[in-house]
């Protein structure tokens, strides 16, 4: 029996403060020297070349024909095209030929990034703003800042808020064209805020931070994007899996509020573990983990508001960090900005095992509530009925005990009120399966039968449709979804080496306020031993201390690091970003690129960047192929 959620109290909080944006200038671009011509003397190029046409014609054509695009044809040929052109050398770059081909393959990737963009416009809107917002200035910008002061007057945030013009603008936003919408989306969160709050707290982030979900979704467990992203923190199908979201003909389990918030939080601790700075995870959140990367590598700068300035982050991506600033401050203090955000009773609930798979509307009767109700304490479930075997089902307070004892008495045939199908001729388990949209396995579960009994005559219990569209990847088999599915959860990141009195990793914890006064500085540092392909910057994001202080520690590490060397780090208890943890593991030193991996979700899982797997692989782009083989250390 789960007890209700209880409200925790707020952690790590830090004052509403202004920060000054430096600028700076992108470095200048590389130049190479000119190369040979590598055709034969008859002018027949090189083989690779006339293979490399061939690609991207097949990308060209798989997305001429309107109304008949393969967009994932087209987009594994451009994947075949880059990892292609990454293994050749500058000369054959410089071939007559290349360049015309290269802005070809440009094209083709151009429209397969529109596509990306147009399909990620919310079908059921959070606060998704696609177009410039116009800032304020002037007159209307100062009086913006005096009211917003006014209004957070005596507020701790326990989330960094830049209080500069795109974030006024957007309050200015939020209370007067965006009103009728965050009042709806403040009403739905106060049944929602106890628990994610609670959530984030043992997660260890920020639980301001629960305010992206108006930007997200509005708080609606229903809402589903054009992209597929489903939820109240809008996850793809693949993200959702990493991170312990898993879904089939029954249930979908990035609806759920509870599982879907605990997914977020470390998704979101990890891409700060990753980026070092909130506002580059919430980019990344927004727009994928390689978006922010690349504009990093590109401009030569980590401070967001600079790449907020470039040409690498789209309009949405531009205005999600300011949204979620100005969404915290309306958030937290409606009624001071002349909000009306009714409050709703707070998400409460008990548990109950169900043993075996029960029709909702069975459960209803004993638990003392309607179908409807359970359906919105579920929101995961996509049918009027439990999964087949066992299954935790959430029912109103005080109603476990009852419901778990009644249902224990009923015999199996009163459990279900599903309608009876008669096996014919011609039909198979696969056939039967597609056409209730269930797998075979689920099927089979329903009526406890095996294969074999699957026969001719046989009367079975078909489930209920589902109340939502089930996606057809959610029929497949489990055998199925290993083979186009092979990212996994996180693992644990690893105590110290040689560390015995370390404790198990934990959740990063907000930075407290920074005061005047001088910190001490006394404290003696602790040693960490240089791993292959470790540099001093990939040392101090591990680890969460400022670049500049392990310089200061560690000045002929400026040289380069030899594995096996010891470098310096501050004492634990000298102040930092977060607790310490290195994230390097203990890995394989070659992996085999399998579907639907990307560069970043492979240097995730090895505990490096992939800055670095490029480097080490000498690729020209984050693109990486099927069968391709990375070396994952600096070995």
């Amino acid at each position: 029996m789960a007890l209700p959620f209880l409200l925790m109290a707020l952690l790590g909080q830090v004052p509403l403060a202004v920060r000054e944006i430096p600028q700076k200038s992108p470095p200048p671009p590389k130049t190479t020297p000119a190369a040979k011509s590598l055709s034969d003397p008859k002018g027949q190029p090189p083989p690779s070349i006339p293979k490399l046409k061939s690609l991207i014609e097949a990308a060209e054509n798989a997305i001429k024909d309107e109304g008949n695009e393969d967009w994932d044809l087209a987009s594994d040929r451009c994947d075949e095209a880059e990892l292609l052109i990454a293994a050749w050398p500058d000369a054959l770059l410089k071939e007559p030929q290349v360049p015309a081909l290269l802005d070809r393959l440009r094209q083709v990737q151009k429209q397969l990034d529109e596509d990306d963009a147009e399909t990620t416009v919310q079908s059921d809107p959070g606060l998704m703003v696609t177009e410039e917002v116009v800032t304020l200035s002037g007159e209307d910008l100062r009086a913006e800042r005096e009211r917003v002061k006014a209004a957070e007057q005596g507020a701790v945030f326990d989330f960094p808020i830049d209080l500069n013009d795109k974030v006024l603008s957007m309050v200015r936003t939020l209370t007067t064209e965006k009103r009728g919408f965050m009042e709806n989306a403040l009403s739905r969160a106060s049944q929602w805020m106890p628990m994610i709050r609670q959530v984030f707290a043992e997660e260890g982030i920020p639980q301001d931070l629960a305010y992206l979900a108006v930007i997200e979704s509005g708080f609606r467990n229903e809402a589903r994007s054009h992209a597929a992203a489903v939820g109240m923190w809008q996850f793809i199908r693949s993200t959702g899996r990493i991170y312990g979201l898993n879904g089939n003909a029954w249930v979908e389990e990035r609806r759920d509020p509870v599982k879907a918030t605990r997914a977020a939080a470390r998704y979101l601790k990890r891409l700060r573990e990753v980026s070092g700075d909130w506002y580059l995870a919430l980019a990344g959140y927004n727009a994928g983990p390689l978006t922010p990367e690349r504009a990093i590598q590109a401009l030569g700068t980590r401070n967001f508001w600079d790449i907020y300035r470039s040409r690498f982050l789209r309009n949405e991506t531009k205005n999600y960090v300011p949204s979620l600033c100005a969404a915290i401050l309306v958030g937290r203090f409606p009624e001071r900005y002349g909000l009306n955000a009714v409050q709703l009773r707070p998400y409460v609930f008990e548990s109950v095992d169900i043993e075996r798979q029960t029709s909702l509307t069975v459960i209803a009767r004993y638990a003392g509530t309607d179908v409807a109700t359970l359906r919105e304490l579920n929101p995961e479930l996509l049918r009027a009925t439990t999964p087949p075997g066992r299954y935790t089902l959430r029912v109103p307070p005080n109603m476990a005990v009852p419901t778990a004892r009644a249902l224990a008495k009923l015999p199996s045939q009163q459990l279900l009120d599903f309608k009876s199908y008669v096996i014919r001729r011609g039909d198979t388990l696969s056939k039967v399966a597609s056409r209730f949209k269930v797998t075979e396995e689920d099927l089979l579960a329903t009526n406890s039968l095996s294969r074999s009994q699957f026969r001719q005559g046989r009367r079975i219990q078909v489930p209920p449709p589902a109340a939502i569209p089930i996606d057809d990847r959610d029929l497949m088999t489990k055998a199925e979804h290993a083979k186009v599915l092979s990212d996994q959860p996180l693992p644990p990141l690893p105590s110290l080496p040689g560390d015995s009195a370390a404790k198990p990793p934990t959740a990063p914890t907000p930075a407290p306020p920074k005061t005047s006064e001088t910190l001490s500085t006394s404290a003696v540092p602790r040693f960490y031993q240089v791993q292959p392909g470790d540099t001093l910057a990939s040392i101090a994001r591990a680890f969460s201390v400022a670049l500049p202080e392990m310089e200061r520690l560690n000045p002929e590490g400026l040289k380069g690091l030899k594995p096996g060397e010891s470098v310096h780090l501050p004492d634990a208890s000298a102040p930092q970003t977060h607790a310490a943890a290195p994230v390097r593991l203990k890995v394989a030193q070659v992996h085999s690129v399998k579907r639907k991996e990307t560069l970043f979700s492979i240097a995730t899982r090895y505990g490096v960047s992939a800055a670095q797997l490029r480097n080490w692989n000498h690729l020209r782009s984050n693109r990486v192929g099927v069968g391709q083989r990375l070396k994952v250390s600096g070995d």
